[in-house]
């Protein structure tokens, strides 16, 4: 593969692109009382699953940047008060911000066809579909790279001052692992508790989200000795809900 395609859905296989137009999967964020998040399994045939990471390998891990924030010191050293800590988002990861056409990871992404994947009208009408929202085209994009040990600590994606986001908006992740990587979880909250878990280490996958919600990604984790061969990439796309 020299470059993504035009559309979002000629990636899927013909059961994954039947899948995501059911009524179930149409219904899988709407509940009453559920946390809007729907996670869709090897959407992808395996084959393709792995010419898109070597298409991502290839073009932008040199365009990445490694974002560390560890947990502050004076978060345990600056407590009076038993019970009372606060935890800020930390993170671990790779990642590359691609809104701003002049930096090199936009670029980048402009020479695969990698913006025009993530701007395209199938994804934004597949979260539609599964989300039940109209959606504003254009989102905001980013591209996030897993390697062992990387996780996202627990936040909410909450926006208060920003206008656009601060009712809601929805996320797109479109994901691939290698075969080297024993395990990732998506954790997530449910009636006010973080209790629910799902794997998004398999080959292929899509989650929607309509945020904000508690949520975090534990620490990847390699098979056996394949630290260097065990990644995790995903491509997020984040659209205003049009109200």
């Amino acid at each position: 593969m020299k470059a993504f395609p035009a559309e979002f859905d000629s990636l899927l296989t013909e059961r994954a692109h039947a899948l995501l137009k059911t009524p179930s999967a149409a219904g899988a964020m709407q509940a009453p009382g559920k946390t809007p998040i729907a996670v869709f399994a090897n959407v992808m045939a395996r084959s393709r699953a792995a010419a898109c990471v070597k298409l991502l390998d290839r073009a932008m891990r040199g365009a990445l940047r490694r974002m560390r924030t560890p947990i502050p010191r004076e978060t345990i050293t600056g407590m009076r008060e038993n019970y009372a800590e606060l935890l800020p988002k930390t993170m671990r990861v790779q990642t590359a911000d691609l809104n701003s056409r002049r930096s090199r990871a936009a670029a980048a992404a402009e020479r695969i066809g990698l913006l025009r994947l993530m701007s395209s009208q199938s994804l934004r009408k597949l979260a539609e579909t599964v989300t039940g929202l109209s959606l504003a085209p254009n989102p905001d994009r980013q591209v996030i790279l897993y390697e062992p040990g990387d996780y996202s600590g627990p936040h909410n994606d909450h926006h208060p001052e920003e206008p656009c986001a601060r009712d809601g908006y929805v996320d797109v992740h479109i994901y691939f692992s290698t075969p080297a990587v024993k395990n990732q979880l998506l954790v997530y909250e449910e009636r006010g508790c973080l209790t629910e878990a799902v794997d998004v280490s398999t080959p292929s996958g899509l989650a929607v989200y309509r945020l904000p919600f508690w949520h975090y990604t534990t620490p990847l984790l390699a098979k056996g000795t394949s630290q260097r061969a065990a990644n995790r990439w995903v491509l997020l796309s984040s659209y205003d809900i049009d109200r």
